[in-house]
């Protein structure tokens, strides 16, 4: 009893979270744009879940489940190892890696850490001369987080995460003030935020509901002028829809759709499919509502198992407007 009233209070506090951050209807009438800083927090980890148009909150389940949802981590068996590599937009490039452990009765306990390659840049400052400028040399900004996580599964059918991670972000130094007191400032910034959830098999078939809050943290200034984290809601369900056919077990079709709520960018919805023969191969596709330059991804998988040791591979493109494509490729190792 103790466990099921548990279970309820905190599916209510993730509701009372939604309702919290749910705008009025003026404000819903007007686009945000650069409401918060870091925005690079938004950058998708795992190809299972770029694969199926980022609709994830209701299927992690393993160990890069701290992305979209840290309660993932608590249906997980063993020791699992994850790692990522995203080649995104304009030559940036995204790296991930997460350990997780399964304490038994003392719930799931992980490690992760994501680091962003910006490239070079070419720094100019504006000048009275010919060219109106001058070079102020080459840099290199960085932005880099590792995170702590813990999952507790209360029930058979109904589990809950939270991640705690400390953010670095470092844009570069410039020289202010005059020529005879000039001042060196450097752009950068450390904090901490949280990512909480939620995920509940209801116990018809398989559905499942997930619930996630991601990067809540305080606001913080570079020099003067603060701002606050991308902080995301997210809200979705998914379900083996063979359930329904009389179709052998080899086959799964999964089906999922993730409702968002974000404080950078207006309402989106993320709808995707798995398609799974045996637990051995695997292909998705997803969409994704309101979005600017993204709408189809697509990818697939591969899980091999043998002598208790777990490898799964897998791909995910996803199309772009109007920059290039992105490749993303996660490896997940576990025993």
């Amino acid at each position: 009893m103790e466990k099921r009233v548990i279970k309820y209070i905190v599916t209510a506090l993730m509701f009372v979270m939604a309702f919290a951050m749910a705008p009025s209807n003026t404000y819903a009438q007007t686009p945000k744009v650069a409401q918060a800083g870091m925005s690079w927090l938004n950058m998708p980890v795992g190809a299972r879940a770029a694969g199926m148009g980022y609709a994830s909150v209701a299927v992690s389940d393993d160990a890069g489940s701290f992305f979209w949802n840290p309660a993932g981590y608590a249906f997980t068996s063993g020791t699992n190892f994850f790692a990522h590599r995203t080649t995104w937009i304009a030559d940036i490039n995204l790296s991930s890696a997460a350990i997780s452990h399964n304490m038994g009765k003392y719930g799931i306990y992980g490690v992760n850490v994501t680091a962003i390659d910006w490239g070079v840049f070419h720094g100019t400052r504006r000048a009275d001369n010919d060219a109106g400028y001058i070079e102020m040399g080459e840099f290199s900004p960085s932005s880099s987080s590792i995170g702590m996580s813990y999952a507790y599964r209360i029930t058979n059918e109904f589990g809950v995460g939270l991640n705690v991670k400390y953010l670095h972000e470092r844009l570069g130094s410039t020289t202010v003030g005059s020529f005879e007191a000039p001042e060196s400032v450097t752009a950068k910034m450390n904090l901490f935020a949280i990512d909480f959830g939620t995920l509940y098999y209801i116990g018809w078939h398989d559905l499942r509901i997930g619930m996630s809050l991601k990067n809540f943290s305080n606001e913080e200034a570079y020099r003067a002028e603060t701002f606050p984290l991308p902080m995301t809601f997210r809200l979705g369900l998914a379900m083996n829809l063979l359930n329904f056919a009389n179709v052998s077990d080899d086959h799964e079709l999964t089906f999922a759709a993730d409702f968002v709520h974000s404080r950078d960018y207006s309402e989106r919805v993320n709808v995707g499919a798995e398609y799974g023969f045996k637990d051995l191969f695997f292909l998705r596709g997803g969409y994704k509502f309101n979005y600017d330059i993204e709408s189809v991804s697509m990818g697939g998988g591969v899980n091999l198992e043998t002598n208790g040791v777990r490898l799964k591979v897998e791909y995910a493109f996803v199309q772009m407007d109007v920059f290039n494509n992105v490749n993303m490729f996660s490896l997940m190792f576990g025993f």
